[in-house]
């Protein structure tokens, strides 16, 4: 009953006269303890795009230090590494920040199916830092899929630690530099954090995936009737809604390709006849998901890419 419910409430059409007003919204007496909560960590989200945005790789030092091994040559290349690790440990810091916001923010907009649509009329200000966060995660991980040498850098770093411990700048020792490892690997690291944090929400309230839902069908409802004017709330919507996408997908059981409550198909086809640049957003949808490749994804989803 449960899934028939959320499958039946939460087509698009339902949410064709419900407008988020992303631009003017404020938080109500009620929103705001938990707005501020999350605002604390947005606040650190343009510096964070920043330091990923200017990341200058370690490439040429560490492979002259690897070829041509000497003093110099492998303190030049640690000098480097150390001030990239230094940026990937303010990466790292704040996915663990985001872990321990969004269950908050979550838990507050996840109510049962016949609820989601007032949920998300009455707390306007939380869906909009919810569709900031969905937006941060989505223009860091793009950002991040262009800097594929950072994890090489990362390896590097691992590699000569032992050899230049006693450093004074040295930031990330060899405990912390194994905990990184793995999110340094990852090619949509932020993504993966706020699934993680999602699906641990998850398991506390089984209704975590109804505001994911709703949020993806109530942007594309609001992209398709133009309820906005600029061209770029109309793009921060679209990024907000695949964010909300491609996390179902990491966290719903059998994802979002298949007899999903979100309207994937009408997703695709607005984002291929959009009237701007929506191209990296289906390559989002395409290889940051976790089941498109799976079985169970129609064809008749997978050939809208072609």
């Amino acid at each position: 009953l449960a899934m028939g419910s959320l499958l039946s409430s939460s087509k698009s059409s339902d949410y064709a006269n419900l407008v988020i007003d992303f631009d003017n919204v404020k938080p109500s007496s009620k929103e705001v303890e938990i707005y501020n909560q999350v605002q604390k960590i947005l606040d650190q989200c343009p510096k964070v795009l920043g330091l990923i945005n200017d990341y200058k790789d370690c490439t040429q030092l560490c492979s002259k230090a690897m070829s041509e091994p000497s003093q110099s040559s492998e303190e030049k290349a640690f000098s480097a590494l150390l001030k990239s690790v230094k940026s990937v440990k303010v990466f790292y810091d704040f996915s663990n920040d985001l872990k321990k916001c969004v269950p908050v923010l979550l838990n507050e907009l996840s109510k049962p199916a016949e609820e989601t649509k007032q949920t998300l009329q009455d707390q306007q200000a939380l869906v909009k830092q919810f569709a900031n966060i969905l937006d941060f995660v989505l223009m860091f991980d793009q950002i991040r899929m262009m800097r594929p040498h950072l994890s090489n850098d990362f390896s590097y770093y691992r590699r000569y630690l032992p050899k230049f411990a006693r450093r004074p700048d040295i930031e990330v020792k060899a405990d912390e530099a194994s905990a990184m490892a793995l999110f340094t690997a990852r090619h949509c690291p932020m993504m993966v954090s706020l699934s993680s944090a999602t699906a641990e929400c998850l398991e506390q309230n089984r209704h975590v995936t109804n505001a994911m839902s709703a949020m993806a069908n109530a942007c594309l409802a609001m992209l398709k009737n133009k309820r906005f004017k600029s061209v770029d709330t109309n793009k921060y919507v679209a990024r907000a809604m695949v964010g909300a996408v491609v996390l179902f997908d990491h966290v719903y059981p059998s994802g979002v390709f298949y007899k999903s409550p979100v309207d994937i198909k009408g997703i695709i086809k607005f984002l291929k006849k959009a009237e701007f640049d929506a191209v990296s957003l289906l390559a989002t949808i395409r290889y940051s998901s976790k089941n498109f490749k799976h079985q169970t994804t129609p064809s008749s989803i997978t050939d809208l890419f072609d």
